[in-house]
């Protein structure tokens, strides 16, 4: 698998895209906020960090690849984000506005999942409702948790066969929603993936 979250969303417009040591802004969107994009790709996870946040958290080879690539990435206004992985004790420096960390892997899993820890591993979810993505250790396939009142849904909504899968795919469906410059242009309930995919 090589999946480069870059090369998938180039058919958005350059808009004042910037670099930062750890992140690729692309696509302001200045009517959300001056310092706004659309997309945020983090560079690729500092290796000893990565070699050995994988060990404790019995990360799949999939998505060890992944973060090799990119660190984790809030895309599409943040409807969608994957997490990535911190330094031990790495804080955001607010001082900088383009110092922007991924949501780090080790927190979103210190409570999730509430079903079979020991089989699921939460890589990221969606902003609308807070539902949780999860790879299985075992097979890594992705499921869906959706938030269902207040709490996530006990079964899956929806699967795929791999991260590889789940990632092209929603960028694909997600870019349909946007246009060439950032502007959202369906509901915002619409960046969910449909229920009864595949599980």
């Amino acid at each position: 698998m090589m999946v480069e979250l870059l090369s998938l969303l180039s058919k958005f417009r350059v808009l004042n895209d910037r670099e930062s040591e750890d992140a690729y802004f692309r696509t302001n969107i200045p009517w959300v906020g001056p310092q706004a994009y659309l997309n945020i790709v983090f560079k690729p996870a500092p290796p000893e960090v990565l070699v050995d946040t994988a060990r404790r958290l019995g990360m799949p080879g999939s998505l060890v690849e992944f973060l090799q690539i990119q660190n984790g990435a809030i895309l599409f206004s943040g409807a969608l984000s994957v997490c990535g992985v911190h330094r031990p004790g790495q804080l955001l420096n607010r001082e900088q506005p383009f110092s922007q960390l991924p949501f780090n892997i080790e927190d979103e899993n210190d409570d999730w999942p509430p079903n079979d820890p020991e089989r699921f591993l939460s890589l990221g979810g969606y902003s609308f409702d807070g539902s949780e993505v999860c790879i299985d250790r075992g097979d890594s396939r992705i499921y869906l948790f959706q938030r269902d009142e207040e709490a996530l849904a006990s079964s899956p909504s929806a699967s795929w066969r791999s991260l590889e899968e789940w990632i092209t795919s929603e960028i694909s469906r997600l870019s349909f929603l946007f246009s060439h410059d950032g502007h959202r242009l369906a509901a915002e309930s619409q960046t969910l993936p449909v229920r009864g995919l595949p599980c």
